[in-house]
Order: C-alpha cells, then structure tokens, then sequence
C-alpha cells in the first residue's frame, strides 16, 4: 500500500476540487472510525465490549455509512439521471445500507472478534442478560437476544439497499449496487440458521453461491 501511495497521491491531484473534498472527507470518517476501534480495545488480556448501541451505531456509520453518502454524492455528482428520488432519501438510505453490510462483517466475525479481546456487542445490553464479554464462549446461547436484534437491524439495512438499488436508473451503477445486498441477505439467512454456534465456526457465503448470484444478477441487468 505503502507503494501505491505516490499513484494515489497524483490520481488524488487530478480530482476536481469537489471530488478531492469528498474522498478526503470519507477517508477522515473511515481513520476515525478505526482510530475509536484502537482507542476503545486498546491493549490487555481482557476482553473489552463497546459500552453501548450509539457506539456501535457510530462505528458502523464511520467505517460504511459515510462510505454509502459518499457513493451517493459521487453518483448525483457524475451519473446521468441517476435516480428520480431526492438526494437526502438516497443519502440516508445508503447510510442505512452501509451500516447494515457493516453488521454482518461484524455478526460473521463475532467469534473470531472475541477470540482477538473484541466485543462489539454493547456492554449494557450483555449486562441485561446476566452475561459479561469472557462469559459468552461459555455460555453462547445466552447471548441469541443481542444476536437477534443486531441481525434484525443488519436485515433493514439491506432492504434500505435493496430500496436503494431499485431506485436507480443506470443498469451497470444498479448492478454494483445490488449485488453486496443479494451477498449480506443471503449472509444473514446463513447466520440465521447458525444461532450462537456462528461465534464457534466460520459462516460465509461460498464462491460458488456468489458467482451464481452475479449471472442471475447480469441475466437480470440485461433484460
């Protein structure tokens, strides 16, 4: 990456000033968001949760919320009758997206999360249900509540993207934009199926689901 940088500097360089604003605003919101992980977990052998849902909800915007305004913003910007709905509708609606396919890294990696001392889990709503951040290996099924909610939340952001794709005009931008939703619905139905014993065992999408989804979704984009 390190390498790359004098590339990405001089492509930086030959933005126009508006679109260099906009890929420097989303880089700080993305540097925030990752520096809040490292100020929040920090360092130890104790495992740290996030003390609340506004500090989940925060992360999430910082790292792929913004990254959906900033889409949004590029697509007003270049793209042709790009869809007949008002700005802030689909600004707020690829916020909502973003922060869904957000989640279900985060319900996906829990396991493997809490193994590296991270819980992104709020403390507060772990608190609720008797259990603290080392309990929940020996007790998975304890925390199916707060798995539960957090896949709920992660399901209306990918209809706020399901909404959103259906709202634009431009096949080839629709296509891109539909098929993570297609990949997080399906994520999410693994993940349902899974219960607690996902925080114990990889679930993921498999290439070959994927690659399926990507025909139908161009047989789909060519009609």
């Amino acid at each position: 990456m390190i390498e790359q940088l004098p590339v990405l500097l001089d492509w930086l360089g030959e933005l126009s000033a508006d679109d260099r604003a906009e890929v420097r605003s989303v880089l700080l919101k993305v540097n925030r968001g990752q520096s809040l992980d490292l100020q929040r977990f920090g360092a130890g052998d104790e495992i740290r949760a996030l003390q609340n849902a506004a500090e989940l909800d925060e992360y999430t915007y910082l790292v792929a919320g913004s990254v959906g305004e900033f889409w949004t913003r590029l697509c007003f910007a270049h793209v042709k009758n790009f869809t007949p709905r008002p700005e802030s509708e689909m600004i707020a609606l690829g916020v909502q997206y973003g922060q869904g396919l957000q989640l279900i890294n985060i319900l996906r990696d829990a396991g493997e999360d809490l193994r590296n001392r991270r819980c992104y889990f709020p403390a507060d709503e772990l608190d609720s249900l008797g259990l603290s951040p080392s309990q929940i290996f020996r007790d998975p099924t304890g925390i199916e509540p707060v798995l539960t909610e957090w896949r709920e939340k992660a399901e209306r952001g990918i209809e706020a993207g399901k909404e959103y794709a259906r709202s634009i005009r431009n096949r080839r931008v629709r296509f891109a934009t539909a098929l993570p939703a297609k990949i997080g619905a399906r994520t999410l139905a693994l993940l349902r199926d899974a219960g607690a014993a996902a925080l114990t065992r990889r679930v993921k999408v498999s290439r070959a689901e994927v690659r399926k989804m990507i025909v139908s979704s161009a047989l789909g984009r060519s009609k």
